[in-house]
């Protein structure tokens, strides 16, 4: 096929040596481009790793397990690419059943939630704001629903960072008389 090519492009008045040229520039040009993906951790479809070389036909992974794993290329034209070593934020979202008698308190509930992330030194402003609204209520309890960006990290940083928040905004929640659940045989113990 290659040398078909070389034929007919040399019947056409191109050269195939210019054909060849700008075939190596490609290649080189692709080959540095994919330089900057070598080590982050990607996700097409089904396969999740970090890369560990990319070859013209392949690309080696190490999977989450720790096995290597080598994907055809074809793939990734073929499927939506997370680069997860390039994300700025990660979405958080949490919904906190509660109990309470004055459903008046909960904007102002809501408010200092809001405040609190905003304020919270791990939740990433710069895409959307964080957020706390009343999502459901029902006769014998409310439900919050929380949201945030919180900065690219670690995932033992990141399930801290939203341990603390949910233990912050349970303090919240108390300190306005409501308790911690979603019906009134849930235990007090929370």
């Amino acid at each position: 096929m290659a040398l078909q090519l070389l034929l007919s492009s040399d019947a056409l008045g191109v050269l195939g040596q210019s054909i060849v040229t700008i075939g190596a520039i490609g290649g080189v040009a692709t080959a540095f481009a994919a330089r900057d993906i070598i080590g982050n951790l990607l996700v097409a479809g089904s396969v999740e790793g970090q890369v560990v070389e990319m070859g013209l036909t392949t690309t080696s992974l190490i999977n989450p397990e720790k096995f290597p794993v080598i994907v055809p290329n074809s793939l990734f034209s073929s499927q939506v690419i997370v680069n997860k070593s390039r994300a700025q934020w990660f979405a958080s979202l949490t919904k906190i059943p509660l109990r309470i008698e004055d459903i008046e308190k909960i904007p102002l509930i809501s408010e200092e939630i809001k405040c609190m992330l905003k304020g919270y030194p791990k939740v990433f402003i710069g895409k959307d704001a964080p957020y706390c609204y009343l999502s459901r209520i029902e006769h014998s309890f409310a439900e919050l629903t929380l949201g945030c960006n919180l900065k690219s990290m670690r995932k033992d940083e990141l399930f801290a960072a939203e341990q603390d928040i949910l233990l912050q905004a349970a303090r919240i929640i108390r300190q306005h008389g409501a308790e911690l659940g979603s019906n009134l045989n849930d235990q007090k113990n929370f």
